[in-house]
């Protein structure tokens, strides 16, 4: 009987390490794509106007500029980003990158942003995927 308990103890000792290495893979995912996108909105896609960059202002024009790949924390990672303006219409530029990878965790991100399109500030929000390569 002892020896069933000690098989017991020991099957849900590894299942439970399992599952918290799982958890914190998933954090770590969260964290990373928020991360990517806080470097999207705050310096890679701002809009610079003369000598001052517009946070959270989306230069659509510097969407063809990225290589969609970021490193993090020694991993690197993949993103792809989709822009969705005018509610009424829901007009969406994108997607924009690498598609997701069937059967690996996505971490999905939308922010809300301004795009600077033509000359024009639009109301817009930014999605940005992100996984591990």
């Amino acid at each position: 009987m002892a020896i069933l308990l000690v098989i017991v103890f020991l099957t849900l000792l590894v299942s439970a390490y399992s599952q918290h290495q799982e958890m914190l893979a998933t954090a770590g995912l969260i964290d990373t794509a928020t991360t990517v996108t806080n470097n999207l909105v705050l310096n890679r896609l701002a809009f610079v106007e003369g000598y001052r960059t517009r946070e959270y202002v989306v230069d659509v024009e510097k969407i063809s500029s990225l290589d969609f790949r970021q490193e993090v924390g020694g991993e690197n990672f993949l993103y792809q980003i989709t822009l969705r303006y005018n509610p009424r219409d829901e007009t969406v530029l994108g997607p924009y990158g690498p598609s997701p990878p069937e059967g690996k965790p996505v971490s999905a991100i939308v922010v809300p942003v301004t795009l600077y399109q033509k000359g024009r500030l639009i109301y817009a929000k930014l999605e940005v995927k992100v996984w591990r390569s």
